[in-house]
C-alpha cells in the first residue's frame, strides 16, 4: 500500500512540474469561444429593412395620389396636403403614371399598419418621397447615373433592319431604339436607311447610362463607321469653343455630316413606291407618272421638313388631301403629301427648321393607307430626290482643322481595330 501511494505522489509530482513549466512557457490552454458574425441589415431608399416592412407594386390605370396613399393607412386630410405640396414644390408631380413603381415603409411595431413614408419611383433616375410620420414632407431625389464607354460592332443581315440587328447584340428594348435612332440621325444626310443592304456594316464606340448597374439610355455616339454600298462612312463627335463654337458630327476629313437636306421627311418607315415615269396608280387603276416617293408609316407620324425654309402652301386639295410645299431657296422646293393633319401654326410665310414637324402620316385625297408623298423640285422640275447629288458642307476652319484631325486619330485607330 505504501508502495502505490509513493508511485501515485511521485507521478502527481510529475504532472504538476509539466504544468508549471507550461506556464512558465506561455502554454496556457484557450478556452473555446464561440464566434458571433454579424451582418449589416439590408437598406432600400435609406430605410433599414430591419426596422420595417415594405409593400411593393405598380401603380394601376387610372389612379391618382389617392388611390395610391388611402390603401396604406393615410389618412384624407393628409393625402389633401401631400397634394399640395407636391404641387407648390421642386418636385412638380401632376400626376402619377400607370406602370411606375411604389414602395410603402411600415413600422414593424405598428399595429395600425400605416405606411410612415412611400416612394414613388417616377422614372429610372428620379423618385419622390411622401413622409407622413410625424407631418407631410415631400422630398425629390436622384440616384446617381454612372456612363460607361461600350463598344459595338454589327452586320445587317437578309430581311433585317438597323434596329432588328442592334438589339441582337445588346438586348435591350430601350436603348436599342436610342442607338438606331442616333445612327440613323448622324447618317441622315448621307446614308439611304431605305436601302440598306445584307452586308452593310457598322462599328461604333458609344457612353452608355446606367443605374444601380443597370443600364438605361445612351449618353452619345463618339465614333462610328458604317459601311454601306462597299464604301465607309466616318463620323465623329467633336466639340471646341476655343476659337470658335462648334458642336456636333464630322467626318475624317472634318467635313460637317450636317447638310442642307435630309434624305427622309419621316422616321422609321419604308419606302411603299418610288419615283417612276410610268407606275400603276393603286387607285386609278391606270399608268401615270409618279414624279415623287411615297413613305409608308403608321397614321400620326410626324412629318418633318427636310431642309429649312419657308411656307408657301398649307392648304387641303382633292388628289393631294391635306399637303404642305416649302420654298428652301431659289433652286429646291419640297412638298408633303397625304397629311392626317398639318401641325398647328404651319401656314404660308413662316419659317421652319430643318427636321421641325409640320405635320403627320395620314391617308386624305387618293391615297390607299396612311403614307407620305415626298415630292421634291430642282429649278422648278420634280426630279427624284433619291437620285440627285444634293450640296454638300464645307470643312471646319483651318484654324481648327489641325486640332480635330488630332483629336480623331485614337478613335479612328479604335473604329479600325473593332471587328
Amino acid at each position: 500500500m505504501k508502495y502505490w501511494l509513493g508511485k501515485l505522489s511521485i507521478l502527481l509530482c510529475i504532472l504538476s512540474i509539466g504544468a508549471c513549466q507550461n506556464e512558465s512557457a506561455g502554454v496556457v490552454e484557450a478556452e473555446a469561444v464561440e464566434s458571433i458574425i454579424t451582418t449589416k441589415p439590408e437598406v432600400r431608399f435609406g430605410f433599414s429593412l430591419d426596422e420595417f416592412d415594405i409593400i411593393q407594386d405598380v401603380i394601376q390605370e387610372g389612379w391618382t395620389l389617392s388611390h395610391l396613399f388611402a390603401q396604406l393607412g393615410i389618412e384624407s386630410h393628409e393625402i389633401f396636403q401631400a397634394d399640395v405640396v407636391s404641387r407648390d414644390s421642386i418636385v412638380g408631380l401632376k400626376y402619377i403614371v400607370a406602370g411606375r413603381p411604389f414602395t410603402a415603409f411600415i413600422p414593424k411595431n405598428d399595429t395600425s399598419r400605416r405606411a410612415h413614408s412611400i416612394i414613388y419611383e417616377s422614372s429610372i433616375v428620379e423618385y419622390i418621397q411622401f413622409n407622413f410620420k410625424d407631418s407631410v414632407h415631400v422630398i425629390k431625389h436622384t440616384k446617381p447615373v454612372t456612363v460607361s464607354r461600350k463598344n459595338l460592332t454589327g452586320e445587317i443581315a437578309k430581311n433585317s433592319n438597323l434596329t432588328q440587328t442592334i438589339h441582337q447584340d445588346i438586348q435591350q428594348i430601350g436603348l436599342t431604339g436610342e442607338l438606331s435612332e442616333a445612327i440613323s440621325g448622324i447618317f441622315a444626310w448621307s446614308i439611304d436607311f431605305f436601302k440598306l443592304q445584307p452586308g452593310d456594316q457598322f462599328k461604333l464606340v458609344y457612353t452608355e447610362k446606367s443605374v444601380e448597374d443597370i443600364p438605361f439610355g445612351l449618353d452619345r455616339i463618339e465614333a462610328i463607321w458604317f459601311k454601306h454600298r462597299g464604301g465607309g462612312h466616318y463620323a465623329f463627335y467633336f466639340e471646341n469653343d476655343s476659337l470658335e463654337k462648334v458642336e456636333g458630327y464630322y467626318d475624317e476629313k472634318g467635313k460637317e455630316m450636317k447638310r442642307p437636306f435630309l434624305m427622309s421627311p419621316v422616321k422609321f418607315s419604308r419606302i411603299s413606291s418610288g419615283y417612276s415615269a410610268n407606275r400603276l396608280h393603286p387607285v386609278q387603276k391606270r399608268n401615270k407618272p409618279h414624279l415623287g416617293t411615297d413613305y409608308a408609316a403608321p397614321e400620326g407620324t410626324p412629318i418633318f421638313t427636310t431642309a429649312d425654309g419657308t411656307i408657301i402652301e398649307a392648304s387641303r386639295s382633292q388628289f393631294n388631301g391635306n399637303y404642305v410645299k416649302v420654298r428652301h431657296n431659289e433652286t429646291y422646293q419640297t412638298q408633303y403629301l397625304h397629311m392626317s393633319k398639318i401641325e398647328n401654326g404651319i401656314k404660308p410665310g413662316i419659317r421652319v427648321k430643318q427636321g421641325q414637324t409640320i405635320g403627320y402620316v395620314g391617308s386624305t385625297g387618293l391615297a390607299t393607307g396612311p403614307h407620305v408623298c415626298y415630292r421634291f423640285w430642282k429649278n422648278g422640275k420634280q426630279v427624284n430626290h433619291r437620285a440627285e447629288k444634293l450640296p454638300t458642307t464645307i470643312p471646319l476652319k483651318k484654324e481648327l482643322l489641325p486640332m480635330y484631325l488630332e483629336f480623331i486619330k485614337p478613335l479612328k485607330s479604335e473604329l479600325d481595330r473593332m471587328k
